[in-house]
């Protein structure tokens, strides 16, 4: 799953050392340190000390993968694989580090001296978070199928998926993925029935959000509202299909990039924001000169929370 960088990550409680081998160094023990990871090989023959051999800081991870017991963790350019003697224990630490780099939006309370006092709902802004890392990993998996697909990054991919669809499908009651298709497809790796039930699940999501209702008259100057939820995932979905565009190639990313540049003004004049657009139209143009890198793919995804920060937090 690849994961937006944080520059100040949460604090994550240290974990239980876990032994393991890393990839061109040797056996050794694994754990999550003050926000570091912490590789430990034993030196000497009757004494034995430990030597850290490898120091990851948290924020310096760029995407970390799991694929069955093995763990690959992408920082500063370099990915590093450990290979764990059980595949729960991989599944721990990487549960753990999702949560240091991609933490929910935070949510507190909005105060204002005006009569009635207004808040945002928080409900709906926590709602739009998941949205928002639902669709990630559906792009993602969608990204790995061009060219020669790596089959461990797209089970990677739908783990993550499924991990953040249902909490979504918790916090919003009635919203059911077919996780059991897309699986299937994944399992018997199958391309064509991945990308079809990739874009089922996008479809049900954005369903979701096309079919609230439009706010009062009196709730419509409440932000975000419905309205903007809407306007909100449209553009995060045409952002990732210009992601995904020029992976692939698409003539049309042009056209796309001015549609979200259009969702994006509608959205700033609506709901009171200041957006950057020509900031925007930047990170886009280097998507395409760049063939879309990582590094930049997290960026832009970075770039579009951050612009809607005031939306997106209370």
């Amino acid at each position: 799953m690849k994961l937006r960088k944080q520059k100040s990550p949460n604090p994550v409680p240290a974990e239980p050392a876990a032994k393991a081998r890393l990839r061109n160094v040797g056996n050794g023990t694994l754990e999550l340190v003050n926000n570091t990871i912490k590789f430990q090989v034993e030196k000497g023959k009757l004494k034995k000390q430990k030597e850290i051999a490898k120091e990851i800081p948290i924020a310096d991870i760029e995407s970390i993968e799991r694929a069955g017991n093995e763990l690959s963790v992408t920082w500063k350019g370099t990915t590093d694989r450990f290979v764990m003697e059980k595949a729960e224990t991989a599944e721990t630490l990487h549960a753990r580090l999702i949560e240091a780099l991609h933490p929910p939006i935070p949510i507190t309370t909005l105060e204002t001296k005006e009569e009635p006092p207004k808040q945002k709902p928080n409900e709906l802004v926590q709602t739009l978070a998941n949205a928002l890392k639902v669709t990630d990993s559906l792009f993602d998996i969608l990204r790995c199928l061009h060219g020669r697909v790596d089959w461990n990054h797209v089970e990677s991919h739908l783990g993550g998926y499924k991990e953040n669809a249902r909490r979504f499908a918790d916090q919003t009651g009635g919203v059911s993925f077919d996780f059991a298709r897309l699986s299937s497809a994944v399992k018997d790796h199958l391309p064509e029935e991945i990308s079809k039930e990739t874009y089922n699940s996008l479809r049900v999501l954005f369903e979701h959000f096309n079919g609230l209702t439009s706010p009062g008259e009196s709730s419509a100057q409440i932000h975000p509202n419905n309205d903007d939820a809407r306007k909100v995932i449209a553009a995060y979905y045409t952002l990732n299909d210009i992601i995904l565009g020029t992976v692939v190639g698409d003539d049309e990313v042009g056209k796309e990039t001015n549609e979200l540049v259009g969702v994006l003004d509608d959205l700033s004049k609506g709901a009171g924001l200041k957006i950057n657009v020509d900031g925007f139209k930047d990170v886009v143009k280097r998507l395409g000169a760049e063939s879309a890198k990582e590094s930049l793919v997290e960026e832009s995804r970075g770039t579009f929370v951050q612009q809607l920060k005031d939306l997106l937090s209370v």
